[in-house]
């Protein structure tokens, strides 16, 4: 999923939203925290959901709150881990094809059983085309649903069947091995038909959305915080710890950064990389950073020039210095991408690699300048363009941006940084109105296909705009192959041709950035980010003692 990963708040106005929570007693101890209730999780978000809707909902921000609102046929572990959900257990037909999956009983939180028909129902709004879902591309392994998604066939004629209300059948086009853990991904998520067809787009609204999940939503303050409450009805509401979560809008990390210091936030997503100094000096319990499976990367929009000119692509990677971003600017433990798909990704050969890897800096930039006359530009007829950023407020983007604008100089491009919200950011580049956009990916599912299918032509996520026959066919290929050693190896060929045609510019692949106290218990470092309120609890002795001196 793209990372929703900006700063737009000053440090004043987050700090006085957070101190608004906040009272503070001064005593013969000290001064101490206090104010806040028992059995409540203050978590900073890294920034504003655009929609809590499992159908329309695309960025990290949006899935941490709807995975506490909703729980899928599966759901993720502490670790996450694919662990049965709403499903309690599945048995499949011999050719891969067919699964049928048995749902435990469960109801909404209205009371209302949660049946096969709601996610039938679900799954139905997410292809069809008046929704414009932008995952919806994610259910194309279901029969039929990338044409039910084109306009091509009717919603019934999706490969989904409910032989009873505790059963629901699944037929794909071809065998998926990694289903399970993509039917953790909120999109797939069961809706309440009931709800939303009485209110229409207010069923999300607080004191109107009717959820499956863990917690329901309380409160939504747009561009502070959104409230939501332990649901009694959830089916495991016995081992559920947390009473109340509490998500803040903390999109300028180095304002959240004080905030974990003072004890206003428990847990925050994203650190300022800037800091990361201090912060190891300082607050290493705070911080795990363990290789996660996310890229970032410079998207070239090949639908414009001169970036339809593979030898403008190559130059400017080429002239991308990975190892100065990482190690002179960012400095967290961030690891050079010379490659889209990142290590630990299961069931896929490694080894692909920009052919020029290990050339010496100095003879990188001289064959970028080549390139670059050869396509007709130099010193006296320079590339003019823009370079796009999910951010608004000088960081961490910012620094990136700058280091990687003056690299750029040197083979003759004037990139011109542009800040953007990230909501207009991120509406623009799917509408492909940039030129060079910093983008990052997160797994949505821990297998190779999540990547490539950011550069299906005509897919979703396509901003950049690349399209080429031979890579649609090999991942067509992949789809049918059931064996996952040799699938593996046939989208190992369809990444190789994605760095041939120089598709993109993968930058690093990304430490984790999240920070979070001791005292928050089943917080557990993993490769995917995910850490679901419903496994945490606070040692609350722990946490007065944190904040006491």
């Amino acid at each position: 999923m793209t990372f929703n990963r900006r700063m737009a708040l000053g440090v004043g106005a987050v700090a006085a939203a957070g101190l608004a929570a906040l009272s503070w007693r001064r005593g013969g101890g000290g001064t101490r925290r206090v104010g806040f209730e028992r059995g409540t999780l203050h978590r900073g978000n890294a920034a504003e959901p655009g929609t809590l809707d499992p159908a329309l909902v695309q960025t990290e921000a949006e899935d941490f709150v709807t995975a506490d609102l909703f729980t899928g046929l599966m759901t993720s572990d502490a670790a996450a881990r694919p662990v049965p959900g709403i499903a309690e257990r599945w048995e499949t037909s011999p050719d891969g094809k067919v699964w049928t999956f048995h749902l435990r009983n469960a109801v909404w939180s209205d009371g209302v059983p949660v049946t096969a028909d709601d996610f039938i129902f679900a799954w139905r709004r997410l292809v069809d085309p008046k929704v414009a879902a932008p995952y919806a591309y994610l259910l194309y392994p279901v029969k039929n649903a990338e044409k039910v998604n084109a306009g091509k066939l009717p919603l019934t004629a999706l490969g989904v069947a409910a032989p009873d209300p505790h059963r629901l059948e699944v037929t794909l086009e071809h065998p998926a091995p990694y289903l399970l853990e993509m039917l953790t991904h909120m999109t797939t998520y069961p809706q309440p038909r009931h709800a939303i067809e009485a209110h229409g787009k207010d069923w999300t609204k607080p004191g109107i959305m009717v959820c499956n999940g863990a917690y329901i939503l309380r409160e939504w303050v747009a561009n502070d915080h959104i409230t939501l409450i332990k649901n009694p009805s959830f089916y495991d509401a016995a081992h559920v710890a947390i009473e109340k979560v509490i998500h803040y809008d903390t999109d300028d990390y180095a304002a959240a950064l004080k905030r974990m210091r003072a004890g206003e936030l428990d847990t925050q997503d994203r650190y300022p990389p800037e800091q990361i100094d201090w912060i190891k000096a300082n607050m290493p319990q705070a911080i795990a950073p363990i290789p996660e499976l996310s890229v970032e990367y410079l998207s070239l929009n090949i639908g414009r020039k001169p970036f339809d000119d593979i030898r403008v692509r190559r130059a400017v990677n080429l002239a991308v210095n990975r190892e100065v971003v990482t190690g002179r600017v960012r400095r967290v433990g961030d690891v050079p991408a010379y490659n889209i798909i990142p290590p630990g990704i299961a069931n896929f050969p490694r080894g692909n690699h920009l052919d020029f890897q290990h050339m010496p800096v100095p003879d990188r930039i001289r064959q970028a300048q080549d390139l670059m006359r050869q396509a007709g530009f130099g010193p006296d007829r320079r590339v003019r363009t823009t370079y796009k950023i999910r951010s608004t407020t000088a960081g961490m983007y910012r620094a990136v941006a700058e280091a990687i604008q003056q690299m750029l100089t040197l083979i003759y491009i004037d990139a011109a940084i542009l800040p953007t919200d990230f909501a207009i950011f991120t509406g623009e580049t799917q509408q492909h109105d940039f030129d060079i956009a910093e983008l990052g990916w997160l797994a949505d599912f821990n297998d190779a296909q999540t990547y490539l299918d950011l550069f299906r032509t005509g897919g979703g996520n396509n901003w950049g705009q690349y399209s080429n026959p031979a890579f649609d066919t090999l991942l067509a290929r992949s789809e049918q192959e059931a064996d996952v050693q040799r699938r593996g190896t046939i989208l190992a060929e369809a990444e190789a041709l994605l760095l041939k045609d120089q598709a993109t510019v993968p930058l690093y692949f990304w430490a984790s950035p999240y920070m979070a106290w001791p005292y928050v218990k089943g917080w557990v470092p993993n490769p995917s980010g995910y850490h679901r309120s419903r496994w945490l609890s606070i040692d609350e002795k722990a946490r007065a003692a944190q904040f006491s001196t």
